[in-house]
């Protein structure tokens, strides 16, 4: 019935997540196999899909889940002009999960913007940059000479794009196109900064890049990592829907990495965002 319309009416937003949690549950259990779920696809949306942000994250037009354009239209709340795929970009925003990620945008400025109350001129270091809004937003919002940020990223098609979106700030903004694992650096920084890219990573890895974050802070300066908590109602519409997994983790786990990292535990703290769902491991070194 919802196809035949076009997509949900936002009454129905509750009854259809439900048919994807259990469609998500019977799809672990065995009782649908990929093949299934791929026909449920082409069923659900079909040619013309790139319009739509579902489709965006099922074709990756940039190789990987979770890219730069996807997070900057979820932070635009963007809807497609095609009308065939309005009502379901408009279910797409509504997600907990997005909400969550739009609210990710205003941690970051509000986060920044305390840390500039007590130091000026700061110095962040912003690790896999994605589209910049963020940093676009909070250099509207200060004086720009107070912030000089370092950008690392691995996709040049993000560093392009951000670039454009920050090109007012481009003395105060530096991007460096490279894999973190692979960057070298003797600065260091009042602010280490990862919002979204610690929820792709094993335990092992995670651990790994965070002591590697740490070492890059300056004395008396902040490590700020981001992750989705275990406690993440869109998770299996993400997973079924969007093809995007994460590590999910909560406030506990988040902890404990960082205290195999090596970090004291009164130098540890999670906060979150207004939805709960993303967290934010703090680190003060």
């Amino acid at each position: 019935k919802v196809l035949e319309k076009g997509g949900p009416e936002e009454k129905e937003y509750r009854q259809l997540d439900e048919i994807f949690q259990v469609l998500s549950e019977d799809l672990r259990k065995g009782l649908l196999n990929p093949e299934e779920i791929e026909l449920f696809h082409k069923s659900l949306f079909g040619e013309g899909m790139e319009d739509s942000l579902h489709g965006h994250c099922q074709l990756k037009p940039y190789g990987y889940a979770g890219d730069f354009m996807i997070i900057d239209k979820m932070y635009r709340q963007q809807v497609t002009d095609n009308p065939r795929f309005r009502k379901w970009d408009m279910f797409w925003n509504n997600h907990a999960a997005v909400k969550a990620v739009r609210n990710r945008k205003d941690y970051f400025i509000h986060t920044l913007r305390a840390h500039l109350q007590s130091k000026r001129p700061l110095r962040l270091l912003n690790v896999a940059s994605g589209p910049a809004r963020d940093l676009s937003e909070l250099y509207a919002q200060i004086n720009p000479a107070s912030l000089q940020t370092t950008c690392i990223e691995a996709d040049s098609h993000a560093i392009g794009y951000a670039r454009e979106l920050t090109k007012e700030y481009e003395e105060q903004v530096n991007f460096v196109h490279k894999n973190v694992f692979r960057y070298q650096d003797t600065a260091q920084y009042d602010v280490v900064w990862s919002a979204g890219l610690f929820d792709y990573f094993e335990d092992k890895l995670f651990i790994k890049l965070l002591k590697k974050l740490v070492s890059w802070a300056a004395p008396g300066g902040e490590v700020i990592v981001g992750n989705f908590n275990t406690h993440n109602p869109s998770r299996q519409y993400m997973e079924l829907i969007g093809d995007w997994y994460l590590h999910h983790r909560s406030a506990e786990e988040l902890t404990e990495l960082a205290i195999q990292a090596g970090i004291d535990r009164e130098r540890i703290h999670v906060g979150s965002e207004p939805e709960a769902i993303n967290l934010f491991l703090h680190i003060r070194v």
